[in-house]
């Protein structure tokens, strides 16, 4: 079983021409308000690819919530550890996508802001292989790494913009007891207070205590590093509708994989695949893909 702990929110998906500058204002042409929250997207990505997963976060006792809560159920998620709030709402985001896909997200946590490291104890994390965290904040995201530390399991983390208001050394820490780290450009850039991602710079991650970083550089593809080895992988080109989730479908593919036991490269590459699946769909998580629809993807971008 593979446990993701985060949010559970509702996007609320605003197509605009651009993406608004200070002072600017757009016109939104197509709205969707649709189940959200990284850590629902990356556990209906692994639902979608076979592999057995159970979220942990809150939620509201709300329309908005059920709706969530049921979209979950429907992919084959174990909901049983979700905590309903009588009280509070469930969270939302709202995502501006551009015509390019591009897109800026502005979240309201609610019912996520309930997540406390109390929760985090042993027997939430009993009979699981792989511990992911996706947007949670640092104090949580500690408790998570040294709890599976203790207990011998592989735990995971996607950097979120819970952490980028931390400091460099701040987020080293957090990540420091990871066994698979997950990050953007940005990310990297701010974890170890850098300009660009270069490969001395890439050397630098390497001396930190993590097995696997995967660092994700959009169209360019992305940079798996382990082992002393820094592997590049390509990203597949694909019309992009929606960036959104694709983050989330490329860290999905690789825990899955990775768990099949694939090496890092066929394992990069499909998570590759998985991302670029993604951004072809509208919203972060009907472009989620299945097994099948991979391995095709990856048949017939071979064959050309």
């Amino acid at each position: 079983m593979i446990l993701t702990i985060g949010n559970i929110n509702v996007d609320i998906i605003c197509s605009v021409p651009h993406l608004p500058k200070p002072d600017d204002k757009v016109i939104v042409s197509n709205l969707s308000i649709v189940p959200g929250g990284g850590a629902c997207n990356f556990a209906v990505g692994l639902a979608r690819l076979g592999s057995d997963v159970s979220l942990f976060g809150h939620v509201g006792n709300d329309h908005n919530g059920k709706k969530g809560i049921e979209s979950l159920i429907l992919e084959n998620v174990d909901t049983s550890n979700v905590v309903i709030e009588a009280d509070i709402p469930t969270g939302f985001v709202i995502i501006l996508v551009d015509k390019n896909g591009q897109s800026i997200k502005i979240g309201y946590r609610e019912a996520n802001k309930l997540l406390s490291t109390k929760e985090i104890t042993t027997n939430l994390l009993k009979n699981v292989k792989i511990v992911h965290v996706s947007s949670v904040n640092a104090e949580i995201a500690l408790k998570v790494a040294k709890l599976c530390k203790k207990l011998n399991i592989i735990s995971s983390i996607d950097l979120g913009g819970e952490m980028m208001s931390l400091s460099s050394e701040q987020i080293l820490q957090v990540i420091s007891d990871y066994s698979i780290v997950f990050m953007n450009q940005l990310g990297f850039q701010r974890a170890f207070n850098v300009p660009e991602i270069a490969k001395v710079e890439l050397k630098k991650a390497m001396n930190q205590n993590v097995d696997i970083f995967n660092i994700t550089i959009g169209e360019n593809g992305s940079y798996i590093l382990a082992d002393g080895q820094i592997m590049e992988i390509p990203s597949f080109k694909v019309p992009v509708i929606d960036t959104t989730g694709a983050g989330d479908a490329y860290a999905a593919g690789f825990i899955h994989y990775y768990l099949e036991g694939l090496d890092l490269k066929d394992i990069g590459t499909r998570a590759a695949a998985c991302a670029a699946l993604q951004i072809t769909i509208s919203n972060a998580r009907d472009g989620m893909p299945r097994k099948d629809e991979v391995e095709e993807f990856i048949r017939s971008k071979q064959t050309k």
